[in-house]
């Protein structure tokens, strides 16, 4: 069965939006748009479609995928999409439920409970809903009976880089907002790996978490990048010879996705994760397991001494990513979602 007429909304200036609309529909060869603000101010900003597509042209596709529409504003788009015939799905990446108590989260004062009402009234009014990750199903089934998991991939061209020539060996951490409580419960490892291995660096990107050590080693031996672009972050992060993919043990790291050690993997850099968010790592074999701050220090300072050892486990990481999590391969779990959904609309056309 083809797939049904789709367009992807995503969010306008966010990574989410990369991974859970534009990879999917390029790979799958379907529109895509992100949007900026939400109804009735929300505008088109960019994306890729056969015809120029705004806000009130929704209703031409036959699906329609809204990524994260929490604002009441899009009460009335999804309603009038239905009644045109649109299915409309409703994607979601992480267990925003679990923001608003968590005060070390730097958007933690935007999700009330009225936001979150609203996200919850919005998704039973879908048609469906598309999560990253089992748990995410798990947490929202009360809300919608009709739901499916869809992970990340990766457009795995960006990370065909090769490192820039150093010395020394570099203990790297990249990523973005919310994850302050995960990696501060780390630093105090990775300050004693600093101590016990002169020729360790610690680089963070998108983040200053480095900062924080710099007093103790100096600027040289710890450097956080500021944020960049998306597109920029494959090649900050060549820099990195083991990467860090620590975990706040709550709800919402329980429901995030595998995307620190997706992207490191890619590069080929062997990644130390706590098995909390990162279960599907093969410990040992595509990364390393480390729970406390004994087992990470254990786990770095191996990394650190062995460049053997890094080599082994990065290009078995990355040649895992490489088979299993591509773009390509991840999109075939998007079509799978969009032929069901086509045969549903099928079954209540001919009723």
């Amino acid at each position: 069965m083809s797939l049904p007429d789709t367009l992807f909304v995503g969010k306008a200036g966010s990574g989410i939006c990369w991974y859970r609309c534009t990879l999917p529909a390029m790979a799958l060869g379907l529109d895509w748009v992100s949007v900026a603000g939400d109804p009735p101010q929300a505008a088109v900003r960019t994306g890729l479609t056969r015809e120029p597509v705004g806000l009130a042209d929704l209703s031409r596709y036959e699906v329609v995928v809204l990524q994260q529409p929490f604002a009441t504003g899009w009460k009335q788009v999804i309603r009038d999409l239905k009644a045109a015939g649109t299915t409309v799905l409703f994607e979601i990446d992480d267990y925003v439920h679990a923001v608003r108590k968590m005060h070390s989260h730097e958007l933690q004062k935007y999700f009330t409970k009225e936001l979150l009402a609203s996200a919850e009234c919005n998704m039973r009014l879908a048609d469906g809903v598309i999560c990253s990750t089992p748990y995410l199903a798990r947490r929202y089934t009360s809300l919608h009976r009709r739901i499916w998991v869809c992970t990340n991939g990766l457009d795995l061209a960006r990370y065909d880089l090769e490192p820039p020539p150093r010395d020394g060996v570099t203990i790297g951490w990249a990523g973005g907002i919310g994850h302050d409580e995960a990696v501060r419960a780390w630093l105090p490892a990775v300050a004693e790996v600093l101590r016990a291995r002169p020729q360790a660096r610690f680089v963070t990107v998108g983040a200053p978490f480095a900062q924080l050590l710099e007093r103790e080693f100096g600027a040289e031996r710890c450097q956080s990048v500021p944020g960049a672009p998306l597109e920029m972050y494959p090649a900050a992060m060549t820099r990195f010879d083991i990467s860090i993919a620590p975990a706040a043990h709550n709800k919402l790291y329980r429901g995030k996705s595998d995307l620190r050690w997706l992207e490191s993997s890619a590069l080929g850099t062997p990644v130390v994760c706590d098995p909390f968010t990162y279960a599907g790592v093969e410990d040992g074999v595509t990364g390393f397991h480390a729970r406390t701050g004994a087992e990470v220090r254990d786990a770095l300072i191996a990394l650190v001494d062995d460049p053997a050892l890094r080599s082994r486990v990065g290009e078995a990481a990355r040649a895992h990513v490489r088979e299993h999590r591509s773009a390509t391969v991840a999109a075939q779990q998007w079509a799978r979602v969009l032929r069901e959904v086509a045969e549903l609309r099928a079954v209540a056309s001919a009723a």
